[in-house]
């Protein structure tokens, strides 16, 4: 997917956030890796582990990393307890925003899991969903240079039939 002008503009989730509340004025100039994903989503259970390498990889480099756990009932969104023993149990210390719906459908996010990369314009560069995800967001994280913060490049047909396998 090229680059399009959808912005990122973190909502004010419902259901406030775990292990750290994200501002949209702390990303300025960062590239951005949203993560959208379910407790109840065997595929995006698989993918945490990589999601974890990537923040302690890619966080040097100014990546920053922030998980969107939708579809939250009302009752749940007013007791972050069940999302913070899950990130516990899944080593997830990156912010989590626990979203009732509204951020995956301002970003058109209908299947899980989903990753959004947004450059350092602030502009959504690449959307890649599906349980095979985490090798086509790794090839494009590899592209984000030591020391500089722009994530840019698609990955052809091609190049991603080259691509290792997921972890």
């Amino acid at each position: 997917m090229a680059s399009t002008k959808i912005p990122l503009k973190l909502l004010d989730p419902d259901g406030g956030w775990v292990n750290a509340p994200v501002h949209v004025s702390e990303l300025d100039g960062l590239p951005v890796l949203l993560h959208f994903w379910t407790m109840d989503c065997e595929d995006c259970a698989g993918q945490f582990e990589a999601v974890n390498q990537w923040v302690v990889d890619f966080g040097p480099r100014g990546l920053k990393v922030i998980g969107v756990d939708v579809t939250h009932s009302e009752t749940e969104l007013r007791d972050t307890n069940k999302v913070e023993g899950f990130a516990r149990e899944h080593g997830l210390r990156h912010p989590i925003a626990m979203d009732d719906g509204s951020m995956a459908r301002v970003y058109g996010v209908d299947k899980h899991p989903a990753f959004l990369l947004f450059g350092t314009d602030g502009l959504l560069k690449n959307r890649i969903g599906g349980k095979d995800a985490v090798r086509r967001v790794r090839a494009l994280l590899k592209n984000l240079p030591e020391g500089e913060r722009e994530l840019s490049g698609q990955i052809s047909d091609a190049e991603e039939a080259q691509l290792p396998a997921s972890p």
